[in-house]
């Protein structure tokens, strides 16, 4: 499970020229921050980072994530301090709407800096940046939450546009020049004119319609010729610096600022000046508009360092909170986030500590908010919320669940059982229709799958008994088990056995970390059967193998050993009074939902599962 701790310091690398830098930022040491991304690398899917030559610098996939984790991240700051406040004012809402692409830097860190001062200036309004120009990123706020009965603002930020009324109307923010950049070896004293780099070969990257027009009305005016217009983002810019060594860029210096990746640059004004205004509009100008407006100007004036991340609330603990708030029991929300009351009871306190007073008030039938507590719960759910969208990949970031599926399975018997090849068959199936898709598969008994769904090492597993306080779902497969000896030893007459009888023959069976052990010491116990096996083997085929050198008998289902059974190496004794069925269902963490590739691995399942078995 992803936490917001480690989307923090992600962010930091993201906004620091070198993972140096950003864990002396932190407090950290560099092998902690590098194995932290290391493992929010694995958990999304894909790689966040790529080096070229000596440049590290993020990729596409961790400008979408950072996009996704920066309200997020201002929302979990703004919900202690507007939970902690003494203030009895009531949650006013401020969007920042910005009419740009979002790069890491520049104009995204200074909104980030003013939105941190905004919030210590007045803890009751909460400001969301919408970046417009990125159609596939809702803000936090515009699912979880309609706002209806909160006061509400807008302030629209955008280039200048050349209308006199228009401009009358906006105040400016920023006189954002143009320059040269360039790559230089670290240490270079003397720089190139703009007159050698406005005569030699120059790039432009894929910026907004206004810019590419604005550069191109410059270029025509002065003369400069062979100039190069890519389909590159400008988000990519070291990359391109790489891919162009023998060019300047030609850009707006807001998307030059230091940031990861770009190192040692070379920053030159062309002769000729050139620059944007970037400005802020409002419909209906009031004292929380004034004030942001007054603090983003500061920040893009200033250009000062954002502070490394700490958050201090943790996903889980929302999760946990949100739980109590809603079934009101701590018996209940334990149950349904599969942990000990406790554990449960421990982290709400936590949380309790860090918002600076009770959330609950607790009484004999059950818990009530306090006035801390409701206040706390719209800001909850809103980060919930976001979170999950980011999970799930509706906001467009990397997707720990939309890109990758990890599974967990039973052991097999062998590759011809007819579970293992229709888990297999639908596990291809999904992965024909989501050629991207990565997948991983893991074996292991019921409780170690358990285990992993828990920890998320896993986002699904198939298990073959209800385990209590799991998410599960059905997958309409049962299947009554047997007692499997080999022919030669001729154990049992042909026919069903009664489990009483099974019991006093020598049993080779699992211990009970699996399902099927569990299903028989629990109908065993049900009728006052004790079982006592000859001993206990977990590698299911050493099992199977042992029965041809022993006269032992194992339990599975039929279908494990279908072709032993049809060549008469083996036969199979189904098991009566009582009849023993293994049912299969899928188990996730209640603290999530599935993806919608997961979803589709589960009903492809129950339709494989479903379909006749052949025996070959």
């Amino acid at each position: 499970m992803i936490e917001l701790r480690s989307l923090a310091y992600f962010a930091t690398v993201c906004r620091s020229s070198s993972f140096a830098q950003a864990a002396d930022d932190l407090g950290i040491a560099v092998s902690t921050l590098s194995t932290t991304m290391k493992a929010l690398e694995r958990e999304v899917g894909t790689s966040l980072f790529r080096r070229i030559k000596n440049n590290l610098y993020p990729t596409e996939a961790a400008r979408a994530l950072i996009r996704s984790t920066d309200p997020l991240l201002t929302a979990e700051l703004f919900a202690r301090r507007w939970t902690a406040a003494p203030t009895r004012a009531s949650l006013k809402r401020l969007t920042v709407e910005i009419g740009l692409s979002f790069t890491i830097g520049g104009l995204s860190k200074a909104v980030r800096h003013a939105i941190d001062q905004m919030g210590a200036a007045r803890s009751d309004v909460f400001v969301g940046a919408v970046w417009a120009d990125e159609k596939d990123a809702p803000h936090p706020g515009s699912v979880a939450d309609d706002w209806h009965d909160t006061e509400s603002s807008r302030i629209e930020i955008a280039l200048d546009s050349e209308s006199a009324e228009a401009s009358k109307r906006a105040t400016i923010l920023l006189r954002d020049r143009w320059v040269f950049a360039c790559r230089m070896p670290a240490g270079t004293r003397s720089f190139p004119t703009a007159a050698d780099l406005a005569t030699g070969r120059l790039v432009v990257p894929l910026l907004s319609s206004p810019l590419i027009e604005q550069a191109e009305r410059y270029f025509s005016q002065h003369k400069i010729s062979g100039v190069r217009f890519l389909n590159d983002h400008p988000g990519d810019l070291p990359r391109i610096m790489d891919d162009y060594p023998e060019a300047a860029l030609f850009v707006p210096a807001s998307l030059v600022s230091p940031r990861l990746g770009l190192t040692n640059i070379a920053v030159i004004a062309p002769s000729k000046p050139l620059a944007t205004r970037i400005v802020a509009r409002t419909a209906k100008p009031n004292a929380v508009t004034s004030l942001f407006v007054r603090k983003l100007r500061h920040a893009l004036a200033d250009q000062q360092l954002v502070p490394a991340e700490r958050p201090v609330i943790s996903l889980r603990q929302i999760r946990y909170f949100n739980l109590l708030q809603r079934l009101r029991r701590v018996s209940a929300a334990a149950r349904g986030a599969n942990i000990s009351q406790p554990a449960l009871s421990e982290q709400i306190h936590k949380l309790e500590t860090s918002l600076g007073g009770a959330l609950f008030e607790r009484r004999s039938d059950g818990m009530i908010p306090t006035d801390r507590g409701e206040r706390f719960d719209r800001m909850s759910r809103l980060i919930d919320a976001g979170f999950r969208r980011l999970s799930s990949g509706d906001d467009g970031a990397a997707s720990p669940q939309s890109r990758r599926i990890a599974v967990g399975i039973l052991p097999s018997v062998n590759q011809h059982g007819f579970l293992v090849n229709q888990i297999t068959e639908a596990i291809l199936d999904v992965q024909e229709r989501h050629p991207s898709l990565k997948l991983m598969i893991r074996e292991a008994p019921n409780g170690t799958l358990q285990d992993w769904v828990i920890r998320g090492l896993v986002g699904v597993a198939i298990v073959e008994t209800i385990l209590p306080q799991m998410p599960r779902l059905p997958l309409g497969s049962s299947e009554r088990l047997a007692a499997i000896a080999h022919s030669r030893h001729k154990m049992l007459p042909p026919g069903p056995v009664t489990l009483a009888n099974l019991a006093r023959l020598p049993l080779a069976l699992p211990t009970n970390r699996f399902g099927l052990r569990q299903l028989l010491d629990a109908a065993a116990e049900q009728h006052d059967i004790r079982l006592r096996p000859y001993m206990e083997i977990d590698a299911l085929t050493m099992a199977v193998t042992m029965l041809g050198r022993l006269p032992i008998c194992a339990v599975l289902p039929p279908s494990a050993v279908e072709r032993e059974i049809a060549a008469g190496d083996l036969v199979a004794h189904p098991i009566v009074e009582p009849a023993v069925s293994r049912r299969l269902f899928v188990i996730y963490s209640g603290e999530r939902m599935l993806s919608a590739s997961e979803r589709e691995l589960v009903n492809s399942l129950r339709r494989k599962l479903s379909e006749p078995r052949h025996t070959t």
